[in-house]
């Protein structure tokens, strides 16, 4: 059966990389939780898609706006001055269902934390952890460390919880997943790209096959699936949120769906059992 994994946690329902989303979609019985995370200045592994505060959701501790010209690059911000923003109170004008409700960006180690408290005593199976490193090397140093230090406070972060078997890290940087390879091949890697163009490229840039491969949703045919296939990797589309796509594509035979509206999602994965 596909597996369904949850975009940010539930981004259409709850402030996207926060407590709630990730709490909301663990209880749906998902197979996983797909995050996004950066680095602080005190070296603290944060969980946000981006390296900065977002002006579009984001509200400073004094509850003024975050201005568009002065972002606040979390890589120059200490930990306990992330915590003091809010990014849910404002909503998402992309997602017009999302709750209104207090967030602040968490900790890796917070959100595996509790999610497995949430689920200690569900019936609901623990669920993969899709962890992206926003990485470039156009950015190192500027807006992340590189991606050795990058890697190894990932790692540092989740160890102590023993759930390398549920860990998937991802990203659309090689490095990172070359060297968590070398150094950790018991974690499941995944290579992102926006088209499947280009697969063969990335592959070339590493030192083994990844266990997956996460595709942009539109660019993803049954041509590209079956190719990833081939080549040894398991196929994830992302961001899916439209029910006549994820049936096209579960027709197509891919093995995840990373989408923002994971309830509608599982629905739609029942219709065709």
């Amino acid at each position: 059966m596909t597996a369904v994994y949850g975009h940010r946690g539930a981004r259409g329902l709850f402030p996207e990389n926060t407590l709630p989303g990730f709490i909301y979609a663990a209880n749906l019985g998902l197979a996983g939780i797909e995050m996004d995370v950066v680095i602080s200045k005190d070296n603290k592994v944060v969980v946000s898609h981006e390296p900065w505060m977002n002006p579009k959701t984001c509200t400073k501790p004094n509850h003024s706006k975050v201005g568009f010209l002065r972002r606040k690059n979390l890589y120059r911000m200490n930990y306990a001055d992330i915590k003091l923003y809010d990014c849910g109170l404002r909503g998402n004008s992309g997602f017009t269902k999302q709750k209104k409700i207090a967030a602040y960006k968490p900790l890796l180690s917070e959100v595996v934390e509790q999610v497995e408290k949430a689920l200690h005593h569900a019936k609901h199976p623990l669920p993969i952890y899709i962890i992206e490193i926003k990485s470039n090397w156009i950015t190192d140093n500027k807006l992340h460390p590189p991606p050795e230090e990058f890697v190894r406070l990932v790692l540092d972060e989740i160890k102590p919880f023993g759930i390398n078997e549920r860990i998937l890290i991802q990203s659309f940087d090689m490095r990172p997943l070359d060297i968590i390879h070398k150094i950790n091949p018991g974690i499941m890697l995944g290579m992102l790209v926006r088209s499947p163009r280009f697969i063969r490229r990335r592959m070339k840039a590493l030192s083994f096959t990844p266990h997956t491969c996460g595709t942009y949703y539109k660019l993803t045919s049954e041509r590209w699936v079956k190719r990833i296939h081939s080549l040894g990797m398991k196929s994830l589309v992302w961001t899916e949120n439209e029910k006549s796509d994820m049936l096209n594509h579960l027709k197509m035979g891919v093995d995840g769906i990373i989408t923002d509206y994971p309830e509608m999602a599982l629905e739609v994965v029942k219709e065709l059992i």
